[in-house]
């Protein structure tokens, strides 16, 4: 069956299911109301899964802060004993050495993507590809609970086996077409081999592509294919796509000036080894001095580390909530209690979240850092302290109302 006919107007599946599916190729919906049993079922899953994530979280954030203490002193070592040489001969003498160059990088054959046919001047050519995919959107709870699904570009597969209501919403599966990279391993500054280096750069631009690599798309056997807004387009009319087309954009790390830092070997520069076992290989567009591209890597570690730190409190906090699943679930059903009791689940996870967070972090850094531990522990403390009081001082206000 094609895509434009995988609609239907009002009626009921197979699960007796109300659904509704746009003509148009909008959105397509299916109501599947839940009933008591199903929710209260989910919400025992509920607590399987905060038992997991709880662990996993702390294991996040325990595990985040050895590797931003090793890489920070890693690259502190390597600030040390970096040297700065020239371009102008390479000194085998300085092979297995962390050494700095900088200077104007170029490439004599570029790079090229042979599947495409695409070819130029450049240091790293960005392949990146999307699919047209049908998505599933999971919305509301209970009788209120509906699925919607909507056909959407995507960068990666989307598993539609795993779909609530399946049928008439199958993607292909796996990509014919995947994004890839290539590098122009010739690249040099001045006598310098850089190849291996540039691969690191991420200051790239747009780029159009012509209509000559049409033919390589064609002996590819990758379907019908033609030019479209800068790139291909694969799989027929991009004015009505349909599930299974592809669209396919480059980019291009133009040749330049760069500057890296990294570990001479006879082929050019890679990663560097400190004592501590973290490897780093530094690449920035532009000139840049050892100093500066040791404090923006610096910098990048920390903003990492933070980020990181987020995502591993929001999991906890995520953990600790489902937990309390079924006692949201069941306090649902009676008018205002659901809400009250919905908001204190919240501050529960959140006062739980501000003790086990910190706490671990602190754990973590007694083998790093044993005083920067103490003072993270002693706001743990504080933090934990000022729930206790807000919740005694809670108490005493109701029991000074009166009877």
């Amino acid at each position: 069956m094609s895509d434009d006919n995988n609609y239907s107007e009002f009626g009921l599946d197979n699960n007796d299911n109300q659904s509704f599916s746009a003509p148009d190729g909008g959105e397509d919906v299916h109501a599947a109301p839940q009933g008591f049993m199903e929710r209260l079922s989910n919400s025992f899953g509920s607590i399987i899964a905060g038992l997991v994530m709880i662990p996993l979280a702390c294991w996040g954030l325990f595990w985040n802060e050895g590797r931003a203490v090793k890489t920070a002193r890693a690259l502190t070592e390597g600030q040390s004993i970096v040297q700065a040489i020239g371009t102008d001969r390479i000194d085998r003498a300085l092979d297995g050495k962390l050494i700095h160059v900088s200077g104007e990088v170029k490439s004599a054959e570029g790079v090229a993507d042979p599947l495409f046919g695409v070819k130029t001047s450049g240091l790293k050519l960005i392949r990146h590809v999307e699919q047209y995919q049908w998505v599933e959107k999971e919305s509301g709870s209970g009788q209120d609970r509906k699925f919607t699904y909507s056909r959407e570009w995507r960068d990666r597969p989307v598993d539609s086996s795993r779909f609530k209501f399946p049928q008439g919403h199958q993607n292909p599966g796996n990509f014919n077409i995947r994004n890839e990279s290539f590098a122009a391993k010739d690249a040099k500054i001045g006598v310098y081999p850089v190849g291996l280096a540039a691969q690191s750069l991420t200051d790239s631009r747009e780029f159009t592509v012509g209509a000559n690599g049409l033919d390589a798309v064609r002996r590819a056997n990758l379907g019908p294919a033609q030019t479209y807004n800068g790139g291909y387009y694969i799989g027929g009319n991009p004015n009505n796509p349909q599930i299974g087309h592809y669209k396919v954009s480059f980019k291009l790390v133009p040749e330049g000036k760069a500057s890296f830092v990294g570990k001479q070997t006879p082929d050019g520069i890679d990663a560097y080894r400190a004592k501590n076992g973290r490897e780093f290989l530094l690449a920035q567009s532009g000139t840049k001095t050892t100093d500066e591209m040791f404090e923006k890597a610096q910098d990048d570690n920390a903003t990492l580390t933070w980020i990181l730190r987020g995502v591993g409190l929001l999991v906890l906090f995520i953990g600790f909530s489902a937990l309390f699943a079924p006692v949201t679930l069941l306090a649902s059903y009676v008018p205002i209690l659901g809400s009250l009791v919905s908001g204190a689940v919240g501050l529960v996870a959140a006062a739980a979240t501000a003790i086990v967070g910190p706490s671990v972090i602190a754990i973590a850094w007694f083998a790093y850092r044993p005083i920067v531990s103490i003072a993270v522990l002693a706001i743990g403390a504080a933090i934990a302290f000022g729930f206790r009081q807000l919740r005694l001082r809670r108490q005493a206000g109701m029991a000074q109302q009166p009877a």
